[in-house]
This record gives structure tokens, C-alpha cells and sequence, in this order.
């Protein structure tokens, strides 16, 4: 695992290696997780903790797995907000 990261590291920028970290490593964990957490809530008929937890772990995902696109220099969000704003001025 460590040399695959540190051959992955030589050859790749370090947006490459986040994004593979993210794809093979993170979100299968966070999904895990969330499975997991969620299943232990509806068993226990948990209802209100449930959606609290649903919520929160989907606004969560949201944050981390699509605000680097969402945000980045070409997106079209971030045109979209620069030409607001220069007909603005």
C-alpha cells in the first residue's frame, strides 16, 4: 500500500494522488461507515437520529467529494459568479 502511494507520489501530481486516496481508500470507508451507523439507528428505531445522521453525513459527502469541482478555477460556478460580478461593476 505505502510503495504503491510513494510510486503514485513520483509520477502524479498531487491532485492525482488525492484523487485516488479519495476513489480507493476514503469514500469506500465513509461509506462503511455511514452504512454501518445507519443500520444501527433503524434497528434501534431510531427514527430522528437516523435523519439527523443521514443528513448530516450527506452534507458532509457533499462538502468533500464535490466542492473541489465545484470550486475550482474553470468551474462554471466560479465564471458564472466573475461575470455577475463584473456586469455588476
Amino acid at each position: 500500500m505505502i510503495n504503491t502511494i510513494i510510486c503514485s507520489a513520483d509520477l502524479a501530481t498531487l491532485q492525482e494522488v488525492w484523487n485516488s486516496m479519495v476513489q480507493k481508500w476514503i469514500s469506500p470507508i465513509v461509506i462503511m461507515v455511514m452504512g454501518t451507523l445507519s443500520l444501527k439507528f433503524l434497528l434501534n428505531r431510531q427514527w430522528s437520529q437516523f435523519i439527523n445522521f443521514l443528513s448530516i453525513g450527506i452534507g458532509v459527502a457533499v462538502v468533500v467529494y464535490i466542492a473541489p469541482v465545484m470550486f475550482n478555477q474553470n468551474s462554471d460556478l466560479i465564471n458564472s459568479a466573475s461575470d455577475t460580478a463584473k456586469m455588476i461593476n
